[in-house]
């Protein structure tokens, strides 16, 4: 049985967050969502805060009261969303002063590798920046996967998985195989964004002659023939993973696209144009536990992709 932990709060952005999740995963019978919600102490809640959007709960009641009302609205958002109630667990959380540490903390404790969150914002202008609960789960979850859900989101059951690296297009080819190819209404896109050139093939301070050009550009095309050629067998691994779990064979594709104004950017403008639902992508910073760099690709994905669930994979 895989789990995943999904911070939830009375918001409607929080449950339409906890529906998308139900109607992504609801052929998913080897799938338990655990639901969290961390209740946070009235010293720390902004107005706006002290009115719940659950029906029935109010700022006057105990903690537990209007808690335990947020977490049964969830629970019952992902049963009307088709996923199945015996695989739904509830967790409460009293007296919350940092609800990303308790996220984390819970998720250790139960050894649950993978985490769900919303990307709530308190203004239609507001982006995902350091400090919010989502950012700091993204950033502080060590070895976990951490799911950034952006609602409204797509609907269109479409799985990107964006390869860089080859040692890490396995790790999000077999993370993808786990958790999303048992799903029978999704089709997958592997996609690779071909770097620019490395510093060692740029210009080197003198206009080249002729035979100087001919031997830059065999080198040059002999880089891009490897480069890609890595690649391509990166993705047939990853779709033979997928094709072993049952996946339909037309619904799995491969794309080697050049760049063109930049690997995130490009990123970006797949994503819209496909409106992919979900985007599996590295962090490749986890390593030694230290938080990823705001310049980095996960980091530019987080903050500007709209309507899809970004998935975070070590």
């Amino acid at each position: 049985m895989r789990t995943i932990l999904a911070a939830v709060d009375g918001t409607k952005k929080g449950l339409e967050m906890v529906s998308v999740l139900g109607r992504l995963l609801k052929e998913r019978d080897d799938v338990k969502l655990v639901l969290l919600h961390c209740v946070p102490k009235v010293a720390t809640l902004l107005p706006e805060d002290l009115y719940m959007d659950v029906e029935g709960s109010n700022k006057y009641g105990t903690q537990e009261k209007p808690g335990q009302a947020v977490l049964k609205a969830a629970s019952e958002k992902l049963a009307e969303a088709g996923f199945p109630e015996s695989n739904i667990e509830l967790r409460l959380k009293i007296d919350s002063v940092d609800p990303a540490a308790d996220i984390l903390e819970q998720a250790q404790s139960e050894r649950i590798g993978t985490i769900a969150v919303g990307r709530r914002g308190r203004s239609q202008v507001e982006t995902l920046l350091l400090g919010g609960v989502s950012a700091k789960v993204a950033q502080y979850a060590g070895e976990a996967a951490v799911w950034v859900v952006d609602v409204p989101a797509y609907d269109s059951m479409n799985v990107l998985i964006a390869m860089e690296g080859t040692p890490e297009s396995r790790a999000l080819s077999e993370y993808a195989a786990d958790f999303f190819a048992p799903g029978r209404s999704l089709s997958y896109s592997f996609m690779h964004i071909i770097p620019s050139l490395p510093p060692e093939f740029w210009d080197d301070g003198h206009i080249l002659n002729e035979t100087e050009q001919k031997q830059r550009q065999a080198l040059i095309e002999k880089w891009r023939v490897e480069w890609t050629g890595a690649v391509e067998r990166s993705m047939a691994e990853g779709r033979r993973l997928l094709l072993e779990r049952g996946v339909d064979p037309q619904k799995v594709e491969t794309l080697v696209l050049p760049t063109r104004e930049g690997i995130a950017r490009d990123l970006l403008a797949e994503i819209e144009a496909h409106r992919f639902q979900v985007v599996v992508l590295g962090k490749r910073s986890f390593r030694g536990k230290k938080p990823f760099l705001l310049g980095s690709h996960a980091s530019k994905i987080l903050n500007n992709s709209r309507g899809a669930i970004v998935c975070l994979v070590n």
